[in-house]
């Protein structure tokens, strides 16, 4: 409009300065066009770190490094990008605007605080590099990305229940699975011994503590049941229970291997059904990091499946432990089913945050021998009785 307005204007005024002036504005454009052509091929855009690892609500941040090699700044550059806005609990699609000075760089700090754990990406997309008159754009065209791990968080069983000296039971029962009752063999007493294996007589003949080292029976080990394929239709609280469920599972789990026993896992993937025994703590690890990166919607697997899949190999497993954030009548048929219900040594746990039925909490308590506990998930320490 500018240069149509001067146009005109040299017509009405017979003056020397409007040609000059039309000729300015005429090449003003090509010289903000090839300017933006050199500052375009000067930016460079970099991501730092490339990975990184924290816990649920932590702070932490992705650093974007802009760096402008010209002698003419580039303002605005328009970023966008998979993050993470305030008040969000997860990654969408957003655009950033920042400028660089000439011959300098800019640091811009994409903020993270992610309330669940998983793997998440940081990614480019695009870059837009805009001209000094704002007429023209060139867009480059990125695949930069950068990993967030969240990990669980780390939960405990209360340990009120370890034998005193005096070999008394307090109200919360440690968590454990059952030794084989065959001996094995007689050894000196090593730290975390548990005193009911301590040889009581030959301790007071040797004047020293003699521990009575019994077999490991992978019979005997105990089962862990992970329900991951509840949804409330509520995204937030769904996958709130389905890290309740994973984080309740490895507390369990990492007590049990601490007190020298076996334990199996089975959870849903993303494809079949899983299964994985642990005999020893290093196994734990794996677990931890299979747990780490599950995906963070529902399995399309149902929970009752799994349960009549592997029911069949865990008749004699002595300590069944079933994790699950909802419990139905259909749970409750699969227990009927496979004869769950009927033996002992079951314990059925579920989250205060979604309340059984009376119905349901009712025929479990008078109905079954399954143990029902319901504890809280946002609690860092629980009772397993």
């Amino acid at each position: 409009m500018l240069i149509l307005f001067v146009f005109i204007m040299c017509f009405v005024y017979q003056s020397r300065i409007m040609p000059l002036l039309l000729l300015i504005l005429l090449i003003c454009p090509v010289f903000s066009f090839i300017v933006l052509v050199i500052n375009f091929l000067a930016i460079r855009l970099t991501v730092a770190p490339l990975e990184i690892v924290a816990e649920k609500r932590q702070e932490c941040s992705v650093r974007l490094f802009l760096q402008n090699r010209f002698i003419f700044p580039v303002s605005p550059v328009r970023i966008v990008g998979d993050f993470q806005s305030e008040n969000e609990h997860d990654f969408s699609r957003k655009v950033l605007l920042t400028d660089v000075p000439p011959l300098s760089r800019s640091i811009v700090v994409l903020p993270f605080k992610m309330p669940f754990r998983g793997e998440y990406i940081v990614r480019i997309y695009d870059v837009y590099v805009f001209d000094l008159l704002k007429l023209f754009r060139l867009r480059r065209k990125l695949e930069l990305r950068a990993k967030l791990i969240i990990l669980p968080y780390e939960k405990f069983p209360n340990d009120s229940g370890k034998e005193t000296e005096t070999d008394l039971e307090s109200p919360a029962t440690v968590v454990t699975a059952n030794k084989s009752n065959t001996f094995n063999s007689l050894r000196e007493y090593r730290e975390g011994d548990s005193i009911r294996h301590i040889h009581w007589k030959l301790t007071a003949k040797q004047d020293e503590l003699v521990v009575k080292q019994m077999e490991l029976s992978v019979n005997n080990s105990a089962v862990i049941f992970n329900d991951f394929s509840t949804d409330t239709g509520d995204d937030y609280l769904t996958r709130r229970m389905l890290d309740a469920t994973l984080e309740t599972s490895l507390a369990i789990t990492k007590r049990i291997l601490s007190e020298r026993n076996s334990v199996i896992n089975y959870w849903q993937g993303a494809m079949r059904s899983e299964r994985y025994e642990l005999s020893e703590i290093a196994h734990y690890s794996y677990l931890y990091g299979v747990f780490t990166v599950l995906p963070q919607k529902p399995s399309p697997k149902s929970f009752e499946e799994l349960i009549e899949l592997f029911s069949p190999e865990i008749k004699e497993h002595h300590t069944i432990y079933i994790v699950t954030p909802s419990v139905n009548r259909e749970i409750i048929r699969a227990f009927e089913k496979t004869g769950l219900a009927a033996r002992g040594g079951v314990t059925l746990i579920t989250f205060s945050a979604i309340k059984a039925s009376a119905e349901a909490e009712e025929y479990i308590n008078e109905k079954t021998k399954i143990k029902l506990i319901e504890i809280n998930d946002k609690s860092q320490y629980f009772d397993i009785v």
